[in-house]
């Protein structure tokens, strides 16, 4: 999008999922003057204040994956957290049934979207009594940590339903973790975003089904929405997204062993 607009974008973000650092990466692209920002918050309430400061001098600012709906951002441009988390429980309900204790796995406990994927996993899943989620843990977005804490979780019960993650690095550490113990399938594994490893797994059977959002489309979006404000036009989104209350959804789909070759072939 960044050649088709005849623009240039910067891609930069924290190792970690720190809000310090955040913050610091995006008060220098106010110091440098930028024309537009786009912020993934690690926490919403975090990032309000450097969100004001920017629009004070004039930058756009939209927020993408995750929001910070209290801002004065324009859009948030992403995956609806709540709805996938919730489509997250009903598949989990169709692949593990209505009975066993879960572990969810997340990334950082203040991440808004990753909250709301896990409402909507529990609400999906509130009627059914004898699912019960017995510990959530947070590995700040490092697949190392969720292997340990998915080892130390198999450990403490050994009679495991499944792994839940809502972040990428989730489910590749829990399956990593049900590998080592030769649980495959014993212990299922439902997880979001489809990176290489894990659509590995899916495909090896450790892990069940995974959530893919359009990271393509968000950064697609956001680059062209960030265009049209900086220049004063209407918005004009690609075919099919529309804006909702300063919304635009772009979308998943859930991927299993089933369909994975016909969305992620070889």
């Amino acid at each position: 999008m960044a050649k088709e607009l005849g623009v240039k974008a910067i891609f930069n973000g924290p190792p970690i999922g720190s809000s310090a650092q955040q913050i610091s990466i995006i008060e220098g692209a106010i110091s440098s003057k930028v024309a537009g920002i786009g912020i993934s918050p690690n926490e919403p309430e975090a990032v309000e204040t450097i969100i004001k400061s920017a629009t004070e001098k004039g930058i756009p600012v939209i927020t993408f994956d995750s929001d910070s709906p209290n801002s004065l951002r324009s859009y948030y441009i992403g995956t609806d957290n709540y709805q996938a988390g919730k489509t997250l429980g009903e598949r989990f309900i169709e692949i593990a049934g209505t009975k066993g204790k879960i572990a969810v796995l997340t990334g950082g406990l203040g991440a808004m979207n990753l909250n709301e994927r896990i409402k909507g996993f529990k609400d999906a899943i509130a009627e059914y009594p004898d699912l019960i989620i017995v510990s959530l843990q947070a590995n700040d977005d490092d697949e190392a940590l969720a292997l340990s804490q998915a080892e130390a979780i198999l450990q403490s019960y050994p009679d495991l339903l499944a792994f839940v993650g809502v972040n990428a690095p989730a489910a590749p550490g829990a399956a990593r973790a049900v590998k080592a113990l030769d649980k495959k399938g014993e212990v299922k594994i439902l997880g979001f975003d489809t990176v290489p490893i894990t659509l590995d797994f899916i495909r090896q059977g450790y892990i069940q089904g995974t959530v893919a959002q359009r990271p393509y489309m968000m950064g697609y979006v956001s680059l062209k929405v960030l265009y049209d404000i900086d220049n004063g036009k209407e918005i004009q989104l690609p075919e099919g997204f529309e804006a909702a209350d300063e919304i635009i959804d772009t979308g998943i789909l859930f991927i299993t062993p089933e369909n994975i070759d016909e969305h992620f072939p070889e």
